[in-house]
C-alpha cells in the first residue's frame, strides 16, 4: 500500500466526501483552508505525482482507483481498512466512521471489538482538544498482520478466530428473534442458551488473550513435573 500522511488523508477524505472530486470551492469550505494556498498546492501536486489524484480540464482533481482502494473500496475487508487508517493516525470510533465514509456504527463496533480481542489494536483514553475521549491505535501485531496481507495480496474477508463465532451467534439470535414460526417461550429459551454460549466463548477468549505473568510458563512446567503446585497460579 502507498503510504499516506495525515494531510494526504484529509485531502482524499474531502474528495471522497465530494463524490471523488476536490476543487477550489470545496477546499475553501474545508478545514484544509488553514494550510494556506502554498501547502495546499504542494499536497495536491504530491498526491498527483503518486497517482492518487488526476487533474481535470476545469482545474479540479479526481481520485484514482488506486487512492480509492486504500480506504474506501468495499472489496477490501473492513479490518484491513481500519488498520490502514490507524497506521496513518490514531482515531476515535466516530472519526473512523467518518474517515472510512461508513454509515453503520454497529458494523464498525463489531470489527473494532474483534481487532482489540486479537491484540491488533488498542483502545485507550486520550486528552484531545482539552477533553477526554477514547482513541484506537494500531499495535505492532496489527501492523505485522496488515503487512503480511499486503505482501501476499490476500485479504481474508474475516480474520480467523473467535469473533467470527460470536458473529454467527448474533446472526442466529437475530433470525430467531425475527421468526414467526417460533413461539415466545421457545424464543426465550433459545436466546438464553445463545447468550450463555456467547458468555462462555467471550470468557475463554479473554483468558486466552490475557497477558501471561513473567516466569509463569516456567512455574507451570515445574508444577507439572511435580504433579502439582504449592502456590496457586494467578
Amino acid at each position: 500500500m502507498r503510504t499516506l500522511g495525515t494531510i494526504d488523508l484529509e485531502m482524499l477524505h474531502l474528495a471522497i466526501s465530494g463524490g471523488g472530486r476536490v476543487d477550489e470551492s470545496s477546499l475553501e469550505r474545508s478545514p484544509l483552508k488553514r494550510l494556506g494556498v502554498g501547502r495546499i498546492l504542494d499536497a495536491l501536486a504530491s498526491l498527483r505525482d503518486r497517482g492518487m489524484l488526476t487533474i481535470n480540464e476545469d482545474g479540479s482533481f479526481s481520485m484514482t482507483d488506486a487512492s480509492r482502494r486504500i480506504l474506501w473500496d468495499e472489496e477490501v475487508p473492513l479490518w484491513a481498512r481500519i488498520l490502514r487508517l490507524l497506521e496513518i493516525r490514531s482515531c476515535s470510533p466516530s472519526e473512523i466512521l467518518s474517515l472510512l465514509n461508513m454509515r453503520r456504527q454497529d458494523m464498525l463496533s463489531g470489527e473494532l471489538d474483534g481487532l482489540a480481542r486479537r491484540g491488533l489494536v488498542l483502545f485507550a483514553p486520550r486528552i484531545r482538544d482539552g477533553r477526554l475521549e477514547g482513541i484506537y491505535e494500531v499495535l505492532p501485531d496489527g501492523i505485522a498482520r496488515l503487512e503480511a496481507a499486503e505482501e501476499s495480496g490476500i485479504f481474508d474477508a474475516h480474520l480467523p478466530g473467535v469473533p467470527d463465532a460470536l458473529g454467527i451467534i448474533d446472526e442466529i439470535s437475530h433470525m430467531v428473534g425475527r421468526s414467526q414460526s417460533i413461539n415466545p417461550e421457545e424464543k426465550h429459551v433459545i436466546s438464553g442458551k445463545l447468550s450463555g454460549l456467547r458468555d462462555l466463548i467471550e470468557a475463554q477468549t479473554d483468558s486466552d488473550l490475557r497477558p501471561r505473568m513473567p516466569g509463569r510458563d516456567a512455574r507451570e512446567a515445574a508444577a507439572c513435573n511435580r504433579g502439582g503446585s504449592d502456590t496457586p497460579l494467578s
